[in-house]
């Protein structure tokens, strides 16, 4: 949250635009993994990359990071003792 709110006081972009560029670094990042685990020489540690599997997996990662909790209402909580 910190290189986020310093990186909107710098750059002076929107917000939204910010978590567009965090998200292509993401895909690039991916992206050269994937290229390091194909080819004549892929890395020894087994790992396929399986484009439309991954992407699925990903998304859904930021699906749930993104979506809010639920906060409890101390009103509606039950009292459990006395203080």
């Amino acid at each position: 949250m910190t290189a986020f709110c310093a990186a909107l006081r710098d750059t002076r972009l929107p917000p939204l635009a910010l978590i567009e560029l965090a998200a292509a670094v993401v895909g690039s990042v991916y992206r050269e993994v994937a290229d390091a685990h194909c080819g004549d020489q892929p890395c020894p540690c087994g790992w396929h990359p399986r484009l439309p599997e991954d992407l699925e997996a990903l998304q859904t990662a930021l699906a749930l990071s993104a979506t809010p909790t639920l906060q409890p209402d101390l009103a509606s909580m039950v009292v459990l003792g006395r203080a």
